[in-house]
């Protein structure tokens, strides 16, 4: 099936190329995500016009592209991650971490689908990472990927400390720091609490304390059960009514006999 290319997809091509796509692959996900359009003589005006006024705009922003390319490539980033002996990640480095350190270390701003990975990152090594401003604008950062706790193992001098991690309590700090930033040192520890929570990690104290009530629970409802057995198994006791009776008749007797 042919389309139009609305916008640059990786391994696709770029904004107004006519390519062809699996019909799935169109109908299910291009069209819907408006990367695409189907190939008509309206399409192919609209796509003209929007490409034109894209190839004005990047003209005006080249400068300012080289610059940051500039800026960043071949500079060197550092993600520490939790990895498994052969170095494995239990999780990932994906477009979103590279977002991030280039926001936070050099106060870039780029969007996802301008950092060129192949697949998210589960290995520890290091990556030469292409970021794309636009066309014949593409720099690379080298980034490493450190087991966590062994951070500066295998570490060039010229390779910084970690600026960010993934997974693991490291993350937890970062969280506790960030809830420190907003509120007063009073609301900190209950916002980190939180955060653990939100992470999935066991709070101190709360798993004990729960473990502790419900073995309470358990001991109480064992003696109250304990206490409807005795109480269903003592004899109830008759009221001496029919012996009264017996006395009072007796006694009767004894006054006709005189």
């Amino acid at each position: 099936m042919e389309i139009i290319l609305r916008t640059d997809v990786p391994n696709l091509g770029r904004q107004g190329d006519i390519v062809t796509v699996k019909p799935g692959y169109a109908r299910n996900y291009l069209i819907p995500k408006s990367l695409a359009m189907p190939v008509t003589k309206g399409a192919r005006r609209q796509i003209e016009f929007e490409r034109a006024a894209l190839d004005r705009k990047l003209a005006t922003q080249r400068d300012l592209h080289q610059a940051l390319a500039d800026k960043i490539d071949e500079k060197s980033f550092t993600v520490a991650a939790k990895a498994g002996d052969t170095g494995r990640l239990y999780g990932s480095v994906s477009e979103n971490e590279i977002v991030t350190l280039l926001d936070e270390v050099c106060d870039i701003q780029i969007e996802r689908n301008q950092v060129r990975l192949d697949d998210n990152i589960k290995q520890v090594g290091v990556y030469h990472v292409p970021i794309r401003f636009q066309e014949g604008i593409e720099p690379q950062i080298k980034l490493w990927v450190v087991p966590e706790g062994e951070e500066a193992v295998g570490l060039p001098e010229d390779a910084p400390r970690p600026q960010l991690f993934v997974g693991g309590h490291q993350s937890l700090d970062v969280a506790k720091a960030h809830a420190e930033e907003l509120l007063s040192e009073e609301g900190a520890a209950e916002a980190f609490t939180e955060a653990v929570r939100a992470a999935g990690e066991p709070v101190e104290g709360e798993a004990e304390e729960m473990a502790d009530d419900e073995a309470d629970d358990a001991e109480t409802a064992d003696a109250d059960k304990s206490g409807d057995d005795e109480t269903a198994a003592e004899p109830e006791v008759a009221e001496p009514v029919a012996e009264d009776v017996a006395e009072d008749d007796t006694g009767d007797s004894a006054e006709k006999t005189d």
